[in-house]
């Protein structure tokens, strides 16, 4: 019996091998320290009341390495809201409007992204301003208090003004409608914000950063197996050789980790070992 499963999965035990799997490659949260400070950050911005040159932020860091995974979690608590009018009807409202950059500096590209995260319908050949006016019609009208736009260093590839002259549009955005907006990328977006002092007063950075191989990542690994499903324990918390040879495979980067201990928790379960070992974690690399 694995006794580090967690009460409330060991019934998953029962199930067949296939159901077990599946289990264990749906996406899974575990809450830790510097994922819980960001979330207070991202928190305290969306509930600030509007201002003319609100605050928004940028969080960077490594790829795979857990930012986007925190902004889809604030976005599933906080994107829905929806009330009953003087006339009974529902309306829905979209508190949260989270976009993903497309590889391209042209601003037409990125305020088209913003009205189809919001399923405004889109004519593409309209000019870039009037995009840009129905971005911010929408926004008023969907009381939207924060806007999200993931994996920004996706507007790099393009020339550098273009990139600058978008970056400027989205202060313009800001500027005129009130809304924080929050950017999300990896090291390379920093270039995106560095135009000027003032651009990056208004999207302080915020590094997520990797794990060293510490009690903290000791207490991810240990929690995440907790969430394993395997009819043996693999006590990987009690072996620093192991846990040393998966922070290093990983170079401590949590989405690396959490892929290496789910291949080697399928590994395991098709040929029966059960549990995770430096032997299992060397057949799925």
């Amino acid at each position: 019996m694995n006794e580090n499963l967690s009460p409330q999965l060991k019934k998953y035990l029962d199930l067949t091998d296939e159901e077990r799997i599946y289990f264990i490659q749906k996406d899974k949260w575990i809450n830790y320290p510097a994922a819980d400070k960001i979330s207070l950050k991202i928190e305290d911005i969306f509930n600030a009341p509007k201002s003319i040159r609100s605050r928004g932020m940028l969080l960077y860091g490594d790829s795979n390495n857990g930012k986007s995974a925190i902004l889809k979690r604030f976005y599933k608590q906080f994107s829905k809201d929806e009330y009953l009018d003087e006339d009974g009807d529902l309306v829905h409202l979209m508190p949260i409007v989270y976009v993903i950059s497309e590889p391209s500096s042209d601003e037409s590209v990125m305020f088209s992204g913003i009205l189809s995260s919001m399923n405004v319908p889109i004519n593409h050949k309209e000019k870039v301003d009037k995009k840009k006016e129905e971005a911010i019609y929408y926004l008023n009208l969907m009381k939207t208090k924060l806007i999200i736009i993931d994996e920004i260093q996706n507007v790099l590839h393009g020339p550098h003004n273009k990139m600058a002259q978008l970056i400027t549009s989205l202060k313009t955005l800001n500027n005129k409608t009130g809304i924080p907006i929050i950017l999300a990328g990896t090291h390379d977006a920093m270039s995106a914000i560095s135009i000027d002092n003032q651009t990056k007063s208004r999207f302080k950075p915020y590094e997520l950063p990797l794990w060293n191989n510490d009690e903290n990542f000791l207490r991810f690994v240990a929690t995440m197996e907790a969430m394993l499903p395997l009819k043996k324990a693999s006590n990987i918390y009690k072996d620093y050789e192991l846990l040393s040879y998966i922070h290093g495979l990983s170079k401590g980067c949590i989405g690396e980790v959490i892929d290496i201990l789910k291949d080697a928790s399928i590994y395991a379960i098709r040929s029966n070992s059960e549990r995770i070992t430096k032997k299992e974690i060397k057949e799925i690399l």
